[in-house]
């Protein structure tokens, strides 16, 4: 078994170890607290995904965020050695690969420790920003940087807000989930209906949600939000976003969200498709209205 170290260390050797997700910017309120004023007050994320990836993520900054020299348009997995630049502060990205442990000390922790890996169900969410190729052509490197990074940050606020976690960003948008035994349904309306507004506002890119419900199996993290999702819901979830595109919806929504949402929220129903890769009948989906 290898483990890692990781941490953000500065040019005086001071270091941040790394945790599910790490904040950094001028606020007292974050893991690193950079106290520059070229450095916004919520200026950038390093966010754990995938069991030991690392991505950085910028908050829509106005100086930016700048990966090895080059400015942060979207989420970017990092590597041992990498340079981020914040302001005039840099700080060195390290993960380590530490000896791996002897069979005397495996079997030790063999026997003292199991791995908890548990299904869950949960509210499963996809967003992903539309036409996000041609937005990019069409923008300069950094209004597209400020564009992208301020809809992350004001869409994982959204979801904090509202007792869900963002498992994984992509280069364009994001997972997000709610633990349903224990997140209130109303909180879950609340959320896409901020969603929805987010989606309305002229200044913002224009983006899809897909929303489903199902079970998911949880293991290999510590933990909210640190943990991997799996299972064939999650897979679902993905899928609905391709679905909701090539059906120019703007919002999707599974059967199983709306057997639990309709009454609160509108539902139209646009018919049942296949889910890619998966067997057995085509499932119904619904446009959220």
């Amino acid at each position: 078994m290898v483990l890692a170290t990781v941490w953000l260390e500065d040019a005086n050797g001071r270091r941040w170890p790394m945790a599910a997700t790490c904040s950094l910017g001028r606020s007292s309120s974050n893991d690193v607290v950079i106290d520059d004023g070229k450095v916004s007050r919520r200026h950038a994320l390093v966010h754990k995904q995938d069991d030991a990836q690392y991505w950085v993520i910028d908050l829509g900054s106005g100086n930016g965020t700048y990966l090895n020299g080059r400015r942060v348009i979207q989420p970017t997995q990092l590597t041992n050695g990498d340079s981020l630049q914040l302001g005039d502060h840099v700080l060195a990205f390290r993960q380590i690969a530490q000896r791996p442990i002897s069979e005397p000390s495996r079997s030790r922790l063999s026997a003292q420790t199991i791995i908890s890996i548990k299904d869950s169900p949960c509210w499963l969410l996809v967003a992903d920003i539309k036409g996000s190729s041609a937005l990019a052509a069409r923008l300069s490197s950094t209004d597209m940087a400020m564009l992208v990074g301020r809809w992350m940050g004001t869409c994982k606020e959204i979801v904090d807000n509202h007792g869900g976690a963002i498992n994984k960003f992509l280069g364009d948008g994001f997972l997000a989930y709610w633990f349903a035994e224990t997140v209130e349904t109303k909180k879950i309306i609340s959320a896409i209906e901020a969603l929805r507004e987010l989606q309305s506002e002229p200044a913002g890119p224009r983006f899809r949600l897909a929303i489903h419900h199902g079970t998911v199996a949880f293991g290999g993290g510590g933990s909210h939000g640190e943990d991997s999702l799996t299972g064939i819901d999650v897979v679902v979830a993905f899928r609905m976003e391709k679905i909701a595109s090539d059906l120019g919806c703007d919002m999707l929504a599974s059967e199983e969200v709306r057997q639990r949402l309709e009454g609160p929220l509108s539902f139209r129903d646009v018919g049942s498709h296949p889910v890619t890769g998966l067997t057995g009948p085509d499932r119904r989906f619904y446009a959220v209205s």
